[in-house]
């Protein structure tokens, strides 16, 4: 894979996770994701556990669509992952404070609350680059893993230099992420979130070696 390949790889990587984390499934994203042709194999075995779960549910989703009333399951399919989603990450229906809340102030400060330190800390990194993620995407705090995983997306399109790319990676995202997704296992009933919590990690693990490699 030349270079090139590779950066446009991982920033689409980078914008689907993002994505994921950001808001629940539509009937587009739904509809994307079963255009994609998921990797069978995989260089860290948590992204191949990552992508077969995600893979196995979706295709489990398409022949529930295919073999009856195709508006009705469509709307169960993405009603079931909206609730999953509430349930992980908003603590919606879970007993109070129990859920994988993806922000990183919440996993690195030591009162585990939002809007830490860390957020300062990114918002002066958006602010170098002349980008405002939390405006221009989505209106939620700008250490939201969603929001993370997209600036790195960004640090991709531009060729920013390696040291740019690992010292986000590392001060922002591998400081918490296996916290984090471990109680997204913890909490997640679908395969498709538990899928996307083991691919994270996975590949973030990855692009560790992969940039301290350069």
């Amino acid at each position: 894979m030349n270079e090139n390949t590779l950066r446009q790889s991982r920033e689409d990587l980078y914008r689907l996770l993002g994505r994921l984390y950001l808001l629940e499934v539509d009937e587009k994203l739904l509809n994307a994701l079963w255009g994609m042709e998921f990797p069978k194999e995989c260089p860290l075995e948590d992204m191949k556990e990552g992508y077969d779960l995600m893979d196995a549910f979706l295709q489990h989703a398409k022949e529930r669509i295919n073999g009856g009333e195709k508006e009705q399951e469509q709307r169960e399919i993405l009603d079931g992952l909206a609730v999953d989603y509430a349930r992980i990450f908003l603590s919606a229906g879970v007993a109070q404070g129990k859920a994988a809340f993806p922000f990183e102030s919440v996993y690195t400060s030591r009162q585990h609350l939002m809007m830490q330190e860390s957020r300062t800390d990114v918002i002066a990194k958006y602010a170098a680059k002349g980008v405002s993620p939390s405006k221009d995407m989505y209106r939620v705090p700008e250490d939201h893993l969603g929001l993370l995983l997209s600036y790195m997306a960004i640090l991709c399109e531009e060729d920013a230099p390696v040291t740019e790319q690992r010292e986000f990676l590392q001060e922002h995202l591998l400081n918490w992420v296996a916290a984090f997704t471990a109680d997204v296992a913890k909490y997640a009933s679908t395969d498709f979130y538990k899928g996307l919590g083991k691919l994270t990690k996975g590949f973030l693990t990855m692009e560790r070696s992969l940039l301290d490699d350069r």
